[in-house]
């Protein structure tokens, strides 16, 4: 009994050292050091802490080529994106069995390709934004009033709060963008 007792307790006090005493690992433990203000980091590097967007990063995680795109730091093409990132409550109130059957879809209709907008020139785009998707735009207004901006008649858009990275930036939204049928 007393076998079956002891390695129990040495896991978990040893387990009670590594979280007090040192930092948890969630990646690999030889990844570059992010806190570093060298580093380049990605729009996934940036975002992916972002509890907020958990549900987001799942779904890129998914897609093989769209979540190459976001995790690129080498950035020689100069590729630039605006992601807009609708966070969790928009996925438990909207999610639907559509968006789930084409998720690449779903996440293009969400990037700007080879545009990085940033907070004040978005409040003046008039035109609407083409996306990664083939003939998907996503409709931009800025209300003067309530200085708020809105993505197709009604997703709300974080401006105050975006991530800019290396390969672009990106914004919270408060509800999903769907293509067009």
């Amino acid at each position: 009994m007393r076998f079956f007792i002891l390695p129990s307790l040495l896991f978990y006090y040893f387990s009670f050292i590594v979280v007090v005493m040192g930092e948890r690992f969630l990646y690999e433990p030889n990844a570059p050091d992010y806190k570093a203000s060298f580093a380049s980091q990605s729009l996934f590097d940036k975002l992916a802490p972002d509890s907020s967007l958990s549900t987001f990063m799942d779904v890129l995680t998914q897609e093989k080529d769209i979540f190459e795109l976001l995790n690129n730091t080498n950035n020689q093409h100069n590729q630039q994106f605006t992601v807009f990132c609708p966070v969790n409550s928009a996925f438990r109130n909207e999610l639907d069995v559509y968006t789930r059957a084409h998720l690449e879809e779903f996440l293009k209709n969400h990037i700007v390709p080879n545009n990085k907008i940033d907070p004040e020139a978005l409040k003046h785009i008039h035109s609407p934004l083409k996306t990664l998707l083939p003939g998907q735009t996503i409709k931009v207004k800025h209300h003067l009033l309530s200085q708020k901006t809105i993505l197709n008649e009604h997703a709300m858009v974080d401006t105050k709060h975006s991530v800019q990275a290396v390969n672009g930036i990106a914004y919270k939204i408060d509800h999903l963008l769907r293509p067009a049928k």
